[in-house]
């Protein structure tokens, strides 16, 4: 049923702050979410975790001169420190911490090579978890970042708009092979279309087929298959909102190995696995970063509509803002 609820700032759900790979063991970095300031860490036994980045006790922040030591964050103003828990296990002077100190520690996870966050308005548990991907025969994932004007409810809404994947990005024939489904926090459907395209120097029309898999409204990937190329990919997109109207979007994407590179080119046959799977993964990435940079004017610039006066053609854009309720409180 739809109600109308007001599209607030930060949804529930869960949101990408860093990759894995940025944080390693001792270090501490300064992130800014949903108009706050955090600070990532890593344990000495590899542990995450993601706390606010001011110290309870006078307000020094951890993100600029912060250590680890062992398994707390120490704060670069008193030393007192703080564990992944946010219990302070220690003072600059070797006193003992007052128990009324605690350091807010935000629901965090290390899963498919990002570092997760979870908001709730009303400081809830999490009440559903991003599921581990099989990695085992992709690439490694590529990913980039963008600070732009939006709106995480806005970015994923494309994942069911049909009618912009001809107008904005050129494709053709747009069919859905699948029904929408819907299973509370997830959201999936599937596509096919056609577009003119070239990969080294072979050209024509191609086929495209795009699996959608969107968890919450910041954190989704699509799994894409090109038949004529025997290209597999699965492409990230992960809006994050910083405050003030402005989200981080961070792009991925990750290439399943190539089989059989003759279906490229022919003369790829010849070149080292290995090396061609790094070379394909990049040109492919560069074309998906292409294409999502096409929405960046759109996006930037638009009003949020509510409810929309809708078309044929236009997808299943109302079922998608019904489900998008569910991570809001009606209050």
């Amino acid at each position: 049923m739809y109600k109308k609820i007001p599209l607030k700032p930060y949804p529930n759900g869960w949101y990408v702050l860093a990759n894995a790979s940025e944080i390693g063991v001792g270090q501490v970095v300064p992130k800014k979410f949903a108009g706050k300031e955090l600070v990532i860490f890593r344990t000495q036994s590899g542990a995450i975790a993601v706390s606010d980045a001011y110290c309870p006790h006078m307000g020094g922040h951890f993100g600029f001169g912060g250590t680890v030591e062992g398994e707390s964050i120490k704060c670069p103003f008193h030393h007192f420190c703080f564990d992944t828990k946010g219990d302070c296990t220690a003072t600059g002077y070797g006193t003992k911490p007052s128990p009324k100190l605690k350091l807010p520690v935000w629901h965090s996870r290390e899963r498919n090579g990002f570092i997760l966050v979870y908001y709730d308005e009303h400081g809830g548990e999490p009440l559903w978890e991003v599921p581990e991907i099989d990695q085992k025969g992709w690439n490694e994932t590529i990913t980039t970042d963008y600070e732009l004007s939006s709106h995480p409810q806005e970015t994923t809404e494309n994942s069911v708009d049909m009618g912009h994947f001809s107008v904005v990005h050129g494709y053709s024939n747009v069919k859905q092979l699948k029904d929408l489904t819907l299973d509370g926090h997830y959201l999936n459907t599937r596509y096919a279309m056609t577009r003119q395209g070239s990969l080294f120097s072979k050209k024509g029309t191609l086929t495209t087929e795009f699996e959608v898999h969107v968890y919450g409204l910041g954190y989704s990937y699509v799994e894409v298959d090109i038949p004529e190329y025997g290209l597999k990919s699965r492409q990230f997109v992960l809006p994050t909102p910083l405050g003030d109207g402005k989200i981080n979007l961070k792009i991925g994407m990750s290439v399943k190995y190539i089989d059989k590179p003759s279906t490229m080119h022919p003369l790829l046959s010849i070149v080292p696995k290995p090396l061609l799977n790094r070379i394909v993964a990049k040109k492919a990435f560069e074309g998906y970063a292409h294409d999502v940079g096409q929405d960046f004017k759109i996006w930037q610039n638009k009003i949020y509509i509510d409810p929309p006066i809708l078309a044929k053609g236009d997808g299943p854009v109302a079922q998608y803002r019904i489900w998008s309720q569910q991570f809001y409180y009606e209050d």
